[in-house]
């Protein structure tokens, strides 16, 4: 394939290095071809970020995008969002910042992290369109004939399990409302969910004047003392002060209101429902927290895990996963709301 532009060869041959990485047969190779795709994702979409706006098509000033080019990853898929609204859904932007989170995991936790091929396989299928709608690079001719996605037909059995995790997931949404309306009434209103919304919409310019605004709310509503402590004491207070990652921490916990029940689930499970000891006592605002969305650290985790894979089945989406992966993986986070849902319900909390 030959390049007509400039910007698009760095993106292009870092997405090749990617598929030839996975052809080799074992851990390892998968481990650098995750990764790989990875720096092509970030790359691609910094350099749409910095592209001029008569290239891009943004309806956005120049300065605003390179503000948000120049940002975390988090920032790059809210700049894409304000670029270019509706070119990358939604939901395949959260399942951007879901595979970015599992290769946080990998720098932090070293070689013991397997990455299963599925992961490796959706990310490079996302990859691939984002290469083609941001930068006008056909990634999907680049893949191999195993990482492409094959239309399946509908299946009893995933249709089952997507019943099944619709239930599960109405199920602990009931529990952990029921829970966060005792512990802290106002917080479930209705004006204050959509307020949490609000400042969960924040830019680059804005966040400043929205993280006081979300400071304010907390303090006002989220009458549990330990929680709004907590909490207040974990986000940025000074921006001018408080270091990149802190920063980023209090971005990612606003960007969580965007779901009331996600953002419940990560003040309830750090104080009354930890997995693997990461709680209010041992989560530090000075680390990455990224971690925390991943299904094996915490009920948020396995919430958002969970809604993820129910999206896939409900919009067919299998991004290079066979059926049997994708039921496999589902089942598992089933199994695990199943499990967590009666935890919640029957806790003893003070009236």
């Amino acid at each position: 394939m030959i390049d007509s532009h400039p910007w698009q060869r760095g993106p292009r041959e870092l997405f090749q290095f990617a598929i030839t990485a996975y052809a080799s047969p074992d851990e390892a190779g998968r481990r650098i071809s995750f990764l790989l795709i990875d720096v092509c994702v970030e790359t691609t979409l910094r350099t749409f970020l910095g592209l001029p706006v008569k290239i891009s098509g943004s309806g956005k000033e120049y300065s605003d995008l390179k503000q948000y080019a120049n940002g975390t990853f988090h920032n790059l898929t809210k700049g894409v969002e304000a670029a270019a609204p509706g070119r990358i859904p939604d939901d395949e932007l959260h399942h951007l910042r879901f595979y970015h989170n599992v290769r946080n995991r990998l720098y932090h936790e070293g070689n013991g992290i397997t990455i299963p091929e599925e992961h490796v396989r959706g990310y490079g299928t996302l990859a691939a369109k984002l290469l083609k709608e941001l930068l006008g690079i056909d990634g999907h001719a680049l893949l191999s004939h195993a990482w492409k996605q094959v239309d399946p037909t509908q299946s009893h059995a995933l249709d089952e399990m997507r019943r099944d995790l619709e239930r599960e997931l109405d199920q602990f949404k009931h529990a952990i409302n029921a829970v966060m309306e005792k512990i802290a009434p106002k917080m479930v209103y209705p004006s204050t969910i959509r307020r949490l919304k609000e400042l969960a919409d924040f830019t680059i310019t804005t966040f400043g004047s929205d993280l006081g605004s979300f400071r304010d709310l907390i303090n006002k509503n989220l009458t549990n003392q330990k929680a709004r402590e907590w909490l207040l004491k974990f986000l940025a207070d000074d921006l001018s002060y408080d270091s990149p990652q802190v920063i980023a921490n209090s971005q990612l916990i606003m960007e969580l209101a965007k779901d009331s029940t996600a953002f419940y689930s990560f003040l309830v499970g750090m104080q009354f429902v930890p997995i693997e000891d990461i709680s209010m006592d041992t989560l530090d605002h000075w680390d990455d927290i990224s971690f925390i969305q991943q299904a094996e650290y915490s009920i948020l985790g396995v919430y958002e895990s969970a809604k993820h894979f129910f999206e896939i089945l409900r919009d067919k989406h299998w991004f290079g996963m066979s059926e049997t992966e994708l039921l496999e993986r589902c089942k598992d986070l089933r199994d695990k709301l199943k499990m967590i849902s009666p935890k919640v319900a029957g806790l003893h909390l003070p009236n």
